[in-house]
């Protein structure tokens, strides 16, 4: 902490501000060393003509992410506003329980905050406000989601890979550990709609988005840009899942 946030009731605003900023994430994976790109991958060529569209490939990768039992992921961005509240960082788990159990850093109301904890079990929110501590707070009074819930099929940040237009493949790569695992980017746009069922105050009309998905079917990497948060310019996050098929109970603090 470069900053101590206030005691009073601007404080635990500031913790939900914070909240609703970790909203602004896509989920991403990665899993195996496969040979082959996204494009060839049979497995999602959902109406067997014998050639897998980027729209398949987002299907079966939205498919794969709602059959995970958990995700461990990160979020950064190097895009620092002069001025008004933002996300800088953000790793956590979620899983299916549903849960949700990380950490934020950022600028809330002014003030710098780094590694703010934050855990979401059974229904109730919970951050751990600098100063005041550990405080339950409602998602909705601070236009943010239940962390806890962004694995939801219908609801949930994978939605965002279904509503992406205009998708375009680019040239496989190599990336992962030691570049060893071959990965195709889909370059799209993401409709604000979609943006806001995660984050509602979500100011912009559309978000360019690419997504990075390797010869599995699993996404991971993506980097997403937009007008995420009212009165700040456009940010460009990049999401990455470091780890999928997380199995873990979460509880309370």
């Amino acid at each position: 902490m470069t900053n101590r946030l206030p005691r009073s009731g601007a404080g635990q605003l500031a913790a939900g501000a914070m909240l609703a900023l970790l909203a602004a994430t896509t989920l991403t994976a990665c899993t195996g060393e496969p040979e082959e790109t996204a494009g060839q991958n049979d497995a999602a060529d959902a109406d067997e003509d014998g050639s897998v569209t980027p729209e398949e490939v987002m299907a079966y990768a939205k498919s794969l992410l709602d059959e995970t039992s958990g995700v461990r992921i990160s979020l950064k961005t190097n895009d620092e506003p002069p001025e008004g509240d933002y996300l800088a960082a953000a790793e956590g788990t979620i899983t299916t329980q549903p849960a949700f159990d990380g950490t934020v850093s950022g600028r809330v109301m002014g003030f710098d905050a780094s590694d703010i904890d934050v855990v979401s079990v059974d229904g109730e929110l919970q951050v751990n406000v600098p100063v005041t501590g550990w405080t339950t707070f409602d998602p909705s009074e601070f236009c943010a989601p239940d962390p806890a819930l962004l694995l939801d099929p219908e609801s949930g940040v994978s939605s965002v890979l279904t509503a992406a237009e205009g998708l375009e493949e680019g040239e496989a790569e190599r990336g992962g550990a030691d570049n060893e695992v071959i990965l195709t980017p889909f370059d799209g746009t993401v409709p604000g709609e979609a943006i806001q069922q995660i984050l509602p105050c979500a100011e912009g009309d559309e978000f360019e988005a690419t997504f990075r998905v390797n010869g599995d079917g699993y996404l991971d990497s993506a980097d997403i840009t937009g007008e995420f948060f009212p009165g700040v310019e456009d940010i460009t996050y990049t999401i990455q899942v470091l780890e999928y098929d997380v199995e873990r109970e979460i509880t309370a603090p």
